[in-house]
């Protein structure tokens, strides 16, 4: 499938100012649902469970070859977590996890999501990702952030798990701007709190701790609404845009090499290569997103340049092999890192 979201995957969205958000994947779900609601939509109520595992030894017999299968054993043997289909004929392996682990169910993560907020959430986004590793549900929340009066930002927590030990039980506020549905993940440790779960533990005191999250984001946005005025407030002449393009370069593709570091035609291709890629942030920069009345010209501007190229037309320059599914590497990997080294070089200027 598209961007590498696997037939066994799930995705749905709801439709964003008429265009599908998250690049058009996945099936439209209606705006306004819990994520209980919402789930069996898409197709994410399917369920888990843990088997034991056993080693399949071939031998002779007086009959001919023989298989005997032996039961692993030891102090904490491995369990299989197996994803089980609606008939429960066909059981996909997700991962080999330990006795102690604790499996959270896709609608047991539904529900997680839906009682984080006493005031309700809408569901903006779900899916899986990954062969159904990994499942994430993005909730909205009440409180916008305002670059200009028409560039706007919906605040969002998201919630993620990873069956088969991939991934923590977790949750983390984001941000996506409304006028390109680009991401911008502000939950690093010095941007904002996430909180993360071992698959143990009691579902009730997780719960608790994710509402502390919840306040504190609500908090961050405060702090991140006087981050995004002061880009917007920050006017770069084209020396200064084009001093912090290639500084995002550096810093998140690496200085490229001296003469002396590598042959003149490795050399020459590298900057061809590196040339091409802030040429097409200058054309993001040109567009009529980033020309809007308030922000043409400012820190803000260039900034959603670089993450409006992470989130739409990455892939040119980093192969689709590096950076994994699109979806699962804009909020997750190598595009989300990159938009937080681009974040921190923009805030640098103000």
């Amino acid at each position: 499938m598209a961007h590498e979201i696997n037939a066994s995957d799930r995705f749905g969205e709801v439709r964003v100012n008429g265009q599908r958000a998250w690049h058009g994947l996945g099936m439209e779900i209606e705006e306004g649902l819990t994520a209980v609601e919402a789930f069996p939509k898409i197709g994410l109520d399917w369920h888990t469970a843990l088997a034991p595992v056993t080693a399949q030894i071939a031998g002779m017999g007086p009959d001919g070859p023989t298989t005997v299968n032996i039961p692993l054993k030891g102090t904490n043997p491995p369990m299989a977590h197996l994803r089980i289909d609606d008939q429960g004929s066909d059981h996909r392996l997700l991962g080999m996890v330990t006795q102690g682990y604790k499996p959270m169910e896709n609608m047991d993560l539904a529900r997680f999501a839906d009682a984080l907020s006493i005031d309700g959430v809408e569901v903006e986004t779900a899916g899986s990702l990954y062969n159904s590793r990994r499942v994430f549900c993005l909730v909205k929340l009440p409180n916008l952030i305002r670059a200009t009066k028409d560039d706007v930002l919906e605040n969002y927590i998201l919630i993620q798990n990873g069956h088969g030990g991939t991934a923590a039980l977790s949750c983390y506020p984001t941000a996506v701007r409304v006028v390109c549905a680009n991401t911008l993940r502000w939950s690093e440790t010095d941007l904002a709190k996430g909180i993360r779960f071992q698959h143990s533990g009691d579902f009730d005191e997780k719960l608790s701790q994710a509402r502390s999250v919840l306040g504190t984001a609500v908090q961050e946005a405060e702090r991140f609404q006087e981050q995004v005025t002061a880009l917007v407030g920050k006017r770069l002449s084209a020396e200064e845009t084009s001093t912090l393009l290639q500084t995002i370069a550096d810093k998140t593709f690496g200085r490229l090499p001296d003469e002396f570091q590598v042959s003149g035609e490795v050399r020459e291709k590298l900057i061809l290569k590196r040339t091409e890629l802030i040429g097409q942030w200058e054309v993001n920069l040109a567009n009529s997103r980033q020309s809007m009345a308030g922000i043409r010209g400012t820190a803000w501007a260039a900034l959603n340049a670089v993450t409006e190229f992470h989130d739409h037309d990455r892939g040119r320059y980093a192969g689709v092999d590096e950076s994994d599914a699109r979806i699962g590497s804009n909020i997750f990997g190598v595009s989300h890192r990159a938009k937080v080294v681009a974040f921190k070089e923009a805030l640098a200027t103000v």
